[in-house]
């Protein structure tokens, strides 16, 4: 009975406050890409990281060659992202519970941290396939620029230019966010295990239109919020990447979900619009 939305790939507008702008770019993918090369030599990443950011370089920057003029000025991401401005009514349902333990990502493997979650979420998808995504554990992402205070957040900013998550989001206000892999289900049947999966419960991004708030627009005022009197909603998006014992590794979501061009959406990504938060202290 709540507003859920499943978000279908499409454009993004980049901001030039986190971008640049044609002639004096920022937050592209090169930096990035040597940085994590060179951390590999040095034997503190992943090797399959590299690989996994020219594949996906939207896990932290975007590559020159890939934006382009937007028909009203400034710059546009045409290649379909999960942060595009629409979204469709599904049904959908979650629960997800918090506990951090550290500020800081610890050393070690991804998966060492003493942070920990619990996540379980059911949703449709526009075409009446059933899903649910089950957390297995947290993980510290191992992205060049990454501070995930150890796989859970609590009370903290991230996406946008402060090099944590993707920064095709804006920079949020994060009431609690998690990193981890689980377990994705599509119309009953176990389809992936160990899939990359983010969830975060935030300050509100979306306007009444259901447009994504650029970070010149943030914060929103509440006139501006999608679900009148609602000041923060969560997303949950998984992604194409699954964890390996060699790594993060592309690998499309398999969902049920056919797009215009006959594929199926390679992510998911949900919006529960009508989330409620309950703080427990020990």
């Amino acid at each position: 009975g709540k507003v859920v939305y499943w978000v279908p790939p499409g454009p993004r507008k980049l901001s030039p406050a986190v971008f640049g702008t044609a002639e004096d770019p920022k937050m592209t993918l090169a930096p990035k890409l040597n940085k994590a090369r060179r951390m590999v030599e040095a034997g503190k990443m992943p090797p399959t990281v590299p690989q996994l950011l020219q594949d996906l370089p939207i896990l932290v920057g975007v590559p020159e060659k890939a934006r382009s003029q937007a028909p009203g000025g400034g710059q546009i991401l045409k290649h379909p992202t999960p942060f595009p401005d629409k979204g469709r009514i599904i049904q959908g349902n979650f629960r997800a519970a918090f506990y951090d333990e550290v500020n800081e990502d610890p050393p070690g493997k991804p998966g060492q941290t003493p942070d920990s979650a619990e996540l379980t979420a059911e949703f449709t998808d526009p075409q009446g396939n059933d899903y649910r995504v089950v957390l297995d554990h947290v993980v510290k992402p191992p992205f060049p620029g990454y501070a995930t205070d150890g796989g859970v957040m609590l009370d903290a900013v991230h996406h946008g230019a402060t090099g944590t998550g993707t920064p095709l989001m804006p920079q949020v206000w994060t009431i609690g966010a998690l990193w981890g892999v689980g377990e994705v289900y599509v119309n009953g049947e176990l389809q992936s295990k160990g899939q990359v999966m983010h969830l975060m419960t935030s300050e509100v991004v979306r306007d009444k239109d259901y447009d994504l708030a650029l970070q010149e627009d943030m914060p929103l005022q509440p006139s501006e919020w999608h679900v009148k009197g609602q000041p923060h909603h969560t997303h949950l998006i998984v992604l194409p990447v699954k964890g390996t014992k060699k790594g993060p590794v592309f690998s499309p979501v398999p969902t049920a979900f056919e797009l215009p061009n006959g594929k199926n959406q390679p992510f998911m990504h949900i919006m529960f619009e009508q989330d409620t938060v309950v703080r427990q202290t020990s």
